[in-house]
């Protein structure tokens, strides 16, 4: 265990990995396996992290489900919990938004095409600090409109060309 790297976890997290997992995976009665498998980790990643050879849960989703099975403690029905936890995307990135976001049909798509641009851009500062995922969301919806007024006017374009 590298003593500096447990020292940036202790700032990082309030105290090692190592003590957080322990807990966790005494707690539940689960294997390392297992917990790295709720949190939507590798075995050689929770090993790494637990041992202090790396430093920073990379994705928050990982470190948010942490938080949530030490939240949940105690709650009689383990094997709901792991499961609930292990399925939930409780923090998502821009890349997940869009990875998410993939037909016409689609939140953005319609959020675009019914709320004014400049309605999109107010919504995207008001909910910045209370609500950064739905922010992300409304970020992606004032782009889709961007990118549809842009569709038009080549449109338009076009059709003075030709006409």
């Amino acid at each position: 265990m590298s003593t500096e790297n447990i020292e940036q976890q202790v700032k990082l997290y309030g105290q090692p990995l190592s003590e957080r997992f322990s807990t966790v995976v005494q707690a539940y009665g689960i294997t390392q396996r297992r917990l790295a498998e709720v949190l939507g980790l590798s075995a050689p990643m929770l090993s790494q992290l637990n041992s202090g050879r790396r430093i920073k849960i990379g994705n928050p989703a990982v470190y948010e489900r942490l938080v949530m099975l030490e939240q949940r403690i105690g709650t009689p029905d383990i094997e709901e919990v792991l499961s609930e936890v292990e399925a939930s995307q409780p923090v998502l990135s821009t890349t997940q938004i869009q990875a998410g976001i993939h037909s016409e049909t689609n939140a953005v798509a319609a959020l675009a095409t019914v709320v004014p641009q400049p309605e999109l851009e107010v919504a995207v500062g008001l909910l910045e600090e209370a609500a950064p995922t739905l922010a992300k969301v409304v970020r992606l919806a004032v782009r889709e409109a961007q990118n549809q007024q842009a569709a038009s006017a080549r449109e338009d374009a076009r059709q003075d060309a030709r006409g």
